[in-house]
């Protein structure tokens, strides 16, 4: 390659050489800078002529004798011209999901943790199901007012309006008692904290409509029941409230919006759209090299409980606020809190971040927009949830939307139900209470280049961890929370793609063959390899996945949405007569058949993922293409009484004779 690159340098005495494939690759592996321009390939001046220089130094018939022991950078460096491999190391990386920033909902969302019992639909909207049929019986937690004796789910009483207190009952004889215990003193039973009501759901939903003197709702959506101990419910007022300002509940009564985290330690003011009088008031009088603040260019360090939240999250909040506001107005009788007119009014609110698995907030304070999908934030604060930015997405809720909403009583009983709520909320942030892994972050604001040489030698983090300046060797000391440098400039932490390709192409079809058209024009990529490996982690477990749903799936209710693990010998729902039908069908399961095929012919796998595929298409691909049209004509309402079957093998019913379902049962 040295050889033909300096015969072509020699046979032009410009920067425009000659269009050549193996020249053009040549410059690629050089990460030398070039265009292509028509049949020329040009190179910049000014790198011509050092490239020039270097090449006439060479004697070829010397690159002759050393190309089999040695290549051509050492050979040039052993020559005087010191040029370091560009890569010498692949690393290889699978991305593990694209960028985040929406709200969270449950499946299917919900406005209010209020239960509609078998009136619930699959949409789940009370206020259709009061107008089909307003009376239901749901479960819901089992209290007594002192006073009156009343049994109700209210925290007041509505007859005298004294605070409720929980009461229990025995599940077998129905004994109550005010007392907490596992066991039924009279019968051994098991005692729960809940009991049946009958409610009118429409009376309900005027009532509460009433109470915050707002007209009838378009839309509230609650659950069809509630999963938690004692099956405490929200009011329904919250609910109007919520599906007013097009707001969801999560499982514990609060409302969050998720967003990847990204990491940031330094910002520039015109990067968030806040004004520099209103940084000022933040805080951020200076910059980091003790500067006035005066301008938007200057740069900023991230105080480590700020962030920066998308565009989208800033829109979301603004409602949530108008919600809290109206919340503590007509329910509570208090004044409102955040008085929001526009979304930059909410910069300087409080929020809690909470990652999944967690059980612990911390607090944060927004300063500012990106129109990037994320929450920027300091390492610092991801750490205090306990993630280290590696594609993770959390959650941010309104400090006072936790505070007022948030309960242990909505929580699911479940193992894991008080995962992912905020039992405990960090006010201050104590880098020595962190994920200790951010301590290993360079804050220095450069690195010596002895580190590079070393890295050369693949020695032990251990060994050259003096030579850079970390966040551990700063705690302990006021340097811990400022003072932090940086190595890399970059022109806006906004600048790219604000949402990837990825993200924006629908089926899963389309971004396989993306990827593939970018595997093609990496050097380190081997397209069989990589072809093999979509097939082995994804397609094909998806097809096998599928495969196992349709043979063990459950059979829906279209208007109690009520399930049912196996078809069921009548055509109607035991529960409410409604029509059932399949959850799992053929054209889901085999829609990624076709695709492997052509991946397979067109790319190339290995024998092995080609045998394992013809093994699953001769055998579970071809039991389902059998079984699914009888399947299908089984659970069909009209089919299922006028088709007539033949079934052999049955006693008293001959080989290969016809009759009706309805006979058959």
């Amino acid at each position: 390659e040295l050889k033909a690159l300096k015969e072509a340098i020699i046979q032009t005495n410009t920067n425009e050489l000659e269009k050549n494939p193996q020249i053009k690759n040549i410059l690629e592996k050089l990460f030398l800078p070039h265009e292509v321009r028509e049949d020329k390939l040009v190179l910049d001046k000014q790198d011509y002529e050092a490239l020039k220089i270097i090449l006439e130094s060479i004697n070829i018939e010397e690159t002759e004798e050393t190309k089999e022991t040695e290549n051509a950078l050492a050979y040039l460096n052993k020559k005087g011209w010191y040029i370091e491999d560009k890569y010498p190391v692949f690393i290889g990386a699978r991305i593990g999901r694209p960028e985040k920033a929406k709200p969270r909902k449950m499946k299917p969302p919900v406005n209010v943790l209020f239960p509609m019992g078998e009136v619930g639909s699959k949409s789940r909207s009370i206020v259709k199901a009061s107008k089909k049929r307003s009376e239901t019986e749901i479960e819901a937690v089992f209290k007594k007012c002192p006073t009156c004796n009343i049994s109700t789910y209210l925290n007041k009483c509505p007859k005298c309006g004294r605070r409720t207190v929980q009461a229990y009952k025995c599940e077998r004889c129905g004994y109550e008692t005010l007392q907490k215990t596992d066991r039924c003193p009279k019968c051994g039973g098991t005692m729960v904290g809940y009991k049946k009501y009958k409610v009118n759901l429409a009376l309900l939903l005027k009532e509460a409509t009433a109470n915050l003197q707002l007209p009838s709702p378009k839309e509230v959506k609650g659950v069809k029941g509630l999963t938690s101990a004692n099956k405490t419910p929200e009011i329904l007022e919250k609910g109007v409230l919520r599906g007013r300002h097009g707001l969801y509940v999560f499982k514990d009564g609060t409302i969050r919006f998720d967003a990847t985290d990204c990491p940031l330690t330094h910002f520039k003011p015109k990067e968030i759209g806040v004004s520099i009088q209103k940084l000022r008031e933040l805080g951020y009088t200076h910059d980091v090299f003790g500067e006035p603040l005066e301008n938007e260019d200057q740069i900023l360090e991230l105080k480590v409980q700020d962030i920066i939240v998308s565009e989208e999250a800033a829109d979301y909040l603004l409602r949530i606020g108008w919600f809290i506001d109206e919340l503590l107005e007509r329910v509570y009788g208090q004044e409102p809190y955040y008085n929001f007119s526009e979304a930059e009014d909410v910069i300087g609110s409080l929020v809690v971040g909470l990652a999944p698995h967690t059980s612990v907030g911390i607090v944060g304070r927004i300063i500012g927009f990106t129109k990037a999908r994320c929450i920027y934030a300091h390492p610092y604060w991801h750490a205090a949830k306990r993630r280290n930015c590696d594609g993770d997405e959390d959650a941010i809720m309104l400090l006072l939307d936790a505070l007022l909403n948030f309960s242990v009583d909505f929580l699911p009983r479940t193992r894991g139900g008080f995962m992912d709520a905020p039992l405990v909320v960090t006010v201050l942030l104590n880098p020595l209470e962190v994920d200790s892994e951010v301590f290993n972050m360079d804050v220095g604001w450069e690195i010596p280049l002895e580190f590079y040489h070393k890295s050369k030698e693949f020695p032990s983090p251990s060994e050259i961890e003096q030579l850079v300046e970390n966040v551990d060797k700063r705690l302990n000391t006021e340097r811990q929370y400022y003072g932090f440098g940086y190595t890399h400039e970059t022109s806006d932490i906004n600048a790219g793609n604000t949402m990837t390709v990825y993200k924006s192409l629908k089926t899963m079809k389309e971004k396989v063959i993306k990827q593939f058209s970018v595997m093609k024009k990496i050097k380190a990529v081997e397209i069989e390899s990589i072809a093999d490996k979509i097939l082995e982690v994804h397609l094909m477990p998806d097809v096998l996945g599928n495969m196992r749903s349709f043979g063990t799936q459950q059979f829906r209710c279209v208007d109690c949405n009520a399930k049912y693990r196996r078809p069921l010998l009548g055509d109607r729902c035991p529960k409410c007569g409604g029509r059932l039908v399949q959850t799992v069908f053929k054209k889901t399961i085999l829609k990624y058949v076709p695709f492997i095929e052509n991946i397979m012919k067109e790319y190339g796998v290995t024998q092995y993922m080609k045998n394992r595929f013809k093994v699953i298409k001769l055998t579970d691909i071809k039991v389902i293409e059998e079984s699914a049209p009888m399947l299908e004509r089984f659970v069909n309402e009209k089919k299922a009484k006028k088709e007539k079957f033949i079934y052999s093998g049955i006693k008293g019913v001959g080989k290969g004779k016809k009759i009706s379902l309805d006979d058959l049962l």
